[in-house]
């Protein structure tokens, strides 16, 4: 099989180093003119310290002919980045199985719906926890991917054959999307928690309370209640909200060290993508009448500079309820 890899970011390009080692002639697309140089002569990342790209790894820094190259394109471009890099491309007739997690902030779409939009035959999205860190070192990893037609989910699940790297089918694309990018905007506030003494209880609770936004929210989209206990949802937000490699856990750490947000992002080489889509997130609630509570508080926090101690407090003196 041909595959294309689109983006050379930490995920990406150790996709493209999965992929290979299943047996698949993989093209990976790269920006950066400094990375692509590096990746050719040395078949290292700056983004992924242990990562080693096999032979069977070809790479450009052409979009088109990285297009054309594949029968399935694995995209791995930051979603509020997606419009521009396919905007202008006919996708007419390709199979996408999208990488990133969030949603686009100008328009609230899905990561599917954007690539549904430029005429993709068919889309996918694959999720759950999985440090490209990890991964690259061959650290067993289970994921799942997710697609309108299980039988394409299937198909993309049956691509990967590696020991380290196992990937379960999904027919709730909806579901599996909206937890991924809640699951981010949680990570923040596990950052602020971590970042005002790292209390177990406090996070404890907000990886629980967390479960139900993302149900409520996938739920009103389509979506399907289970998959928050799955992969997609307990899984991933375990991982992003307790792990050293989280960027958006580390987005909270310094909004708790009192940061403002413009500073943090500049500093940071990757994408925090849970601050764009707390604001999609946070708007798409309010147009559904949806209570978010802590997606809202998140929002204070990141946009109208509300102290994270002042959101944490909110957050515990809500009017008193069942547990639901």
């Amino acid at each position: 099989m041909r595959i294309s890899v689109i983006g050379a970011g930490s995920w990406g390009s150790t996709m493209a180093k999965v992929l290979a080692d299943s047996g698949h002639d993989v093209m990976l697309w790269v920006r950066e003119p400094d990375l692509l140089e590096l990746l050719r002569e040395e078949r290292r990342s700056y983004f992924v310290k242990s990562l080693h790209l096999p032979s069977n790894v070809a790479l450009t820094g052409k979009l088109n002919e990285a297009l054309e190259y594949a029968d399935v394109i694995f995209n791995a471009v930051p979603v509020q980045y997606i419009s521009t890099v396919f905007g202008e491309r006919n996708l007419a007739n390709k199979s996408i199985v999208n990488l990133s997690k969030g949603l686009e902030m100008s328009t609230h779409r899905r990561p599917s719906q954007i690539f549904e939009s430029f005429g993709a035959k068919t889309v996918s999205t694959l999720s759950g926890p999985s440090y490209a860190e990890e991964v690259a070192r061959e650290i067993p990893t289970s994921v799942v991917v997710a697609a309108k037609d299980i039988e394409f989910a299937r198909f993309v699940r049956d691509l990967y054959n590696v020991k380290y790297f196992r990937v379960y089918s999904n027919d709730d694309l909806i579901g599996v999307e909206i937890a991924g990018g809640i699951k981010n905007v949680i990570a923040i506030a596990a950052g602020i928690i971590d970042g005002l003494g790292g209390w177990n209880n406090s996070k404890a609770a907000l990886i629980t309370r967390a479960t139900v936004e993302m149900a409520r929210l996938g739920v009103a989209l389509g979506g399907k209640p289970e998959t928050v206990a799955g992969l997609a949802g307990v899984g991933d937000l375990i991982v992003t909200c307790t792990g050293v490699y989280s960027r958006n856990r580390k987005v909270g750490e310094e909004l708790a060290k009192k940061r403002k947000i413009d500073e943090i992002l500049s500093s940071m080489k990757m994408v925090a993508e849970g601050v764009a889509t707390c604001r999609a997130i946070y708007h798409l609630s309010r147009k559904l009448n949806i209570e978010l509570p802590i997606v809202e508080q998140v929002y204070a926090v990141l946009y109208e500079e509300k102290e994270p101690k002042k959101a944490i407090e909110e957050l515990m003196t809500r009017k008193k309820k069942d547990e639901r």
